[in-house]
């Protein structure tokens, strides 16, 4: 088999951007993407997907996958580790890990088509079953996250994530709030995308900690290794991230320091599947938790899922609840571009597993697609 071609099309988002703490650059975060096919001469044609969190940021990701594009036309896509190995000789200089997260996912997607199989059955088989917590929109006040949490308890959620970085007083304030109000099963994390100093998140993390919070989040610059290495020490909270990081090799780093508990690498960013592999592979070495970073659109959330499913350390995933009027929280709404969206759903009780299909499992819409695209 051979790659014949590459597509990439820029994706509007379907759902509202998010405002973030202005801590964090008071900015927004939004769902756009950019989907990646990978054509072969024998008429398979994988799918990838990676975002940048805008859409002119994600203009710039369709050039870098076209640009790296050309490392791989002619290339069996089978051999998806020395592809792997090629493109980052080049990602490792330009920065481009969304390009190189995107083509690897749409060549394990080509693997499994090609045998009939899902993608987490080449990866090992399911090791462990997956059930996930809600990331819940960050504009709501600490009350009327009370009664939002007994709607995803009720649904089956582990946890509620919510934004932390509004500063000491007022994380301390929905921390004490929440944790005194919601279900004794149902536990809360807070994520405050590294936005604090190391002593004032020592002082949130205290908090934290008294009120058994599921996991501090990115609380402080996520290539502080020695402070975060402190905040763990310190505190029975656990501190989680490495979202930020790529590839797999600084992983090594944050085990050796015992930077965190709890690892959460984004397959958009970090190498996608392959990447993200390779850090289950180190977690599971240390004995720590993996949870994977998995807000984005579907096609990429379909691969986290495969990547869940076959980590040994893993029992828990994101899964982004993106508004508050669904009937059903565990309905994913963000790809409307994907033609078997329900393959992605949240069970009642709180389980969520890899799509069945071929591949990643995902197909897409073709009207669909192209009325979503923005570029």
């Amino acid at each position: 088999m051979e790659i014949i071609d590459v597509e990439t099309a820029v994706l509007g988002s379907a759902v509202d951007a998010a405002s973030l703490p202005a801590q964090v650059g008071d900015r927004e975060l939004d769902i756009s993407s950019v989907v990646v096919r990978v054509h072969t001469d024998e008429g398979i044609t994988g799918l990838g997907e990676s975002f940048y969190r805008s859409k002119e940021n994600n203009m710039f990701l369709a050039k870098s996958i076209d640009a790296m594009s050309r490392h791989i036309i002619g290339k069996d896509p089978e051999d998806v580790k020395a592809i792997w190995h090629e493109l980052y000789l080049h990602v490792k200089r330009a920065g481009a890990y969304g390009a190189l997260s995107a083509i690897d996912e749409a060549l394990w997607d080509i693997k499994g088509k090609e045998v009939g199989k899902p993608v987490y059955q080449l990866l090992g088989g399911q090791t462990n079953e997956v059930k996930a917590y809600a990331t819940f929109p960050v504009d709501k006040t600490a009350e009327e996250l009370i009664d939002y949490a007994s709607w995803l308890s009720d649904k089956g959620f582990q946890a509620m994530k919510i934004g932390a970085g509004y500063g000491i007083k007022e994380d301390r304030h929905r921390i004490k709030t929440i944790m005194d109000n919601i279900p004794d099963d149902f536990g809360l994390a807070i994520d405050a995308n590294t936005s604090y100093s190391y002593n004032d998140a020592a002082k949130v993390a205290k908090t934290a900690s008294e009120y058994e919070v599921e996991w501090f989040e990115e609380p402080i610059s996520h290539t502080d290794l020695e402070g975060q290495a402190e905040l763990n020490r310190k505190f029975t909270v656990p501190i989680s991230g490495y979202q930020t990081h790529t590839p797999h090799y600084p992983a090594l780093d944050h085990l050796k320091a015992k930077s965190l508990d709890i690892y959460q690498p984004s397959v958009d960013y970090v190498g996608g599947i392959t990447g993200a592999m390779r850090v289950a592979g180190l977690v599971e070495a240390f004995d720590k938790e993996m949870v994977p970073h998995a807000l984005g659109p579907a096609i990429n959330y379909a691969a986290s899922l495969h990547v869940a499913a076959a980590s040994r350390q893993c029992r828990l995933i994101e899964f982004a609840v993106l508004d508050d009027d669904l009937e059903d929280p565990g309905t994913y709404i963000s790809g409307p571009y994907i033609e078997n969206r329900d393959a992605i759903h949240v069970e009642d009780g709180g389980t969520i597993d890899p799509p069945e299909g071929p591949g990643l499992g995902v197909t897409i819409d073709e009207d669909i697609f192209e009325e979503s695209r923005v570029d």
